[in-house]
């Protein structure tokens, strides 16, 4: 049962704030989603030959479609036209001339990622909302940046609470419902929320009409030639004839590269619940689960993946799952 409510978020003022206001002026210097696998892979890059940045697309006379390369692998092109290649590192498909592909399919830089590292956490905040156990925290979308202007919200239930009271407001959007239960379709007599905008989405836990706590979060809404971008990449992908795990590990790559969390673990997960054995899809799921800040989740993915990889051997897949599975006990640890 959902009713329009206004008057319950005035009884109450909130212990914790979210300064959305910050989160706008500061989101460009935010990489938001600079990806955990980036940490794990330095503490056992000395363990591999080569660490593939990409994958012929068409037009390289010395490599078949599909082939992966590594930095320094070269590509040559006939009668002097351009390679096309996918480069996992910037998630995108590129146009390459004769020569190193590492010169030209190179890791985003910090201004494109905006200077955001798990490791020194400069210039990081998280602005998904608290993640104390006794606060309603916003689980759909996961991560930040999305791409639906009308994305399913749910959040982590509160045991002495009764309904929710969930708020969205940022530019062009200011709307407030109550509802039982932990999920609300984004309603269709809402106005969506509006590409390269940043919302503020607070979920407020309520007994019998009391407020109890609230817990605001930020959902930034991805520019829509971004968006563009991304749909123009995917269908090229699909276009390809490979694996259903081997797109799946493509499209997340162009998924992260934008800080789509969420559209990440989506991908991943179909592929997880549809049976794949390929260990690199369960320990990127625990990547993508360690940026959306749920290290339970990420633990079993990765757990799943280190399994698989010994199963099959592989050990350099081996060796990142139980990195990541240090890593996710870490975290919880912690809290």
């Amino acid at each position: 049962m959902i009713s329009i409510k206004k008057s319950a978020r005035e009884v109450i003022k909130k212990t914790k704030q979210l300064q959305i206001g910050a989160v706008v002026s500061i989101f460009s210097l935010i990489n938001v989603g600079d990806a955990w696998s980036q940490q794990i892979v330095k503490t056992i890059s000395q363990d591999k030959s080569c660490d593939f940045i990409a994958k012929v697309i068409s037009g390289d006379v010395r490599h078949q479609p599909l082939t992966k390369l590594c930095q320094e692998d070269e590509v040559k092109s006939a009668n002097g036209s351009r390679v096309k290649i996918f480069c996992y590192p910037r998630g995108s498909v590129l146009e390459v001339p004769n020569g190193s592909v590492g010169k030209h399919c190179s890791p985003l830089s910090n201004i494109e990622r905006r200077g955001c590292t798990t490791v020194a956490r400069r210039n990081c905040i998280n602005p998904k909302g608290t993640e104390e156990e006794n606060l309603p925290r916003l689980i759909n979308p996961y991560g930040v940046v999305i791409v639906n202007p009308r994305p399913l919200l749910s959040w982590s239930s509160i045991k002495t609470a009764t309904s929710y009271n969930v708020q969205v407001k940022g530019i062009g959007v200011d709307w407030e419902v109550e509802v039982e239960g932990n999920s609300l379709p984004y309603p269709a007599a809402m106005p969506a929320m509006k590409p390269g905008n940043v919302y503020t989405v607070d979920i407020m836990a309520m007994r019998q009409n009391v407020p109890l706590v609230s817990n605001p979060s930020a959902l930034i809404l991805l520019a829509a030639d971004k968006t563009q971008e991304i749909a123009k990449t995917i269908n090229i992908l699909k276009s390809l004839q490979q694996s259903p795990d081997e797109l799946a590990i493509d499209m997340d790559a162009v998924y992260e590269a934008q800080n789509l969390v969420h559209n990440s673990i989506e991908v991943l997960n179909a592929r997880a619940e549809a049976g794949s054995t390929n260990p690199k899809i369960y320990r990127l799921l625990g990547d993508r689960y360690m940026i959306a800040k749920w290290p339970q989740q990420a633990n079993q993915a990765y757990w799943k993946a280190k399994v698989l990889a010994q199963k099959s051997s592989n050990d350099p897949e081996l060796a990142l799952a139980q990195a990541g599975i240090e890593m996710a006990n870490g975290t919880a640890t912690r809290r």
